[in-house]
């Protein structure tokens, strides 16, 4: 979901290779991606994609909905096969969509006929200064390096009027389905074997982006965790293990993801930051 710059770019080679790296994984694997969606409209319990995405999509349009009550302008950001915004149109708001990825943003548009999907990068939006109501980004800033992580921020916040707000999804460091330790793994084995991971992993705490944002935006933010992270694990046993068990806890993970004290420890993060 994300887009190599190659001509009149200064950026160091690493954040370049990233970038490289998630772009050329997410557009190879957009058939992947929009199966994957198509079986979570069907069952949306069938895998740990699709409950995840479940309960993050609930959250995300409780926010969205509060706070806009189905009316506005909103960016999705390396919106993907554009499965997020055609539920952001059915629920009343006027969508744009950005992509860099040439297979994802067919989807996309085959998807959302309706919707403008531009060709763009998160760290040169190609849209105007406080131009939208909301800017949602699901699972876009995991890929990035630190440098274009703090820029796709700096745009976000300047294509949003004042008053309008962000909503991303990150990957919780203390994940309860231990994420991070597997990918701590394969990066081990590509500094010993020189075999390349697919793609770089950022992980965060809710804690430590509160004091980033701080720090680089003088902003204060607001996070809500989704997902018991565990079932993740159940599901990678036996997907229809995995199916029962989150049918019959998902008023557990519902309550669970309520609390703070588990916040950092849940398979998806939500922030919220408003613009000034």
């Amino acid at each position: 979901m994300y887009y190599c710059e190659t001509m009149n770019d200064n950026t160091n080679s690493k954040t370049l290779k990233f970038r490289e790296k998630a772009v050329n994984s997410h557009d190879f694997n957009s058939p992947v991606f929009f199966d994957r969606y198509v079986i979570m409209d069907k069952n949306p319990y069938a895998s740990a994609f699709a409950y995840g995405r479940k309960k993050m999509f609930e959250k995300m349009n409780r926010i969205v909905n509060e706070r806009l009550n189905g009316k506005g302008k909103i960016l999705e950001a390396a919106c993907g096969t554009g499965y997020y915004i055609s539920v952001l149109k059915k629920n009343g708001y006027e969508v744009t969509g950005v992509e860099p990825a040439e297979g994802m943003r067919r989807k996309a548009l085959e998807k959302n006929q309706s919707v403008e999907i531009k060709e763009g990068i998160i760290t040169a939006l190609p849209f105007p200064d406080n131009h939208f109501d909301a800017v949602t980004a699901i699972e876009l800033f995991r890929y990035l390096e630190k440098d274009d992580i703090k820029k796709g921020y700096e745009e976000i916040l300047r294509v949003l009027k004042p008053g309008g707000f962000m909503v991303v999804t990150l990957v919780n460091k203390y994940a309860l389905d231990g994420f991070i330790f597997s990918y701590y793994i394969k990066l081990m084995m590509e500094k010993v074997f020189g075999k390349e991971i697919i793609n770089y992993c950022d992980a965060v705490t809710p804690s430590g982006m509160k004091k980033y944002f701080a720090k680089n935006f003088e902003c204060e933010i607001e996070t809500e965790s989704a997902l018991f992270a565990p079932l993740r694990i159940v599901y990678k046993i036996s997907p229809k293990l995995g199916e029962k068990c989150a049918r019959k806890f998902e008023s557990f993970d519902e309550k669970i993801n309520t609390k703070k004290c588990h916040e950092k420890f849940a398979g998806h993060l939500i922030m919220v930051v408003e613009k000034k």
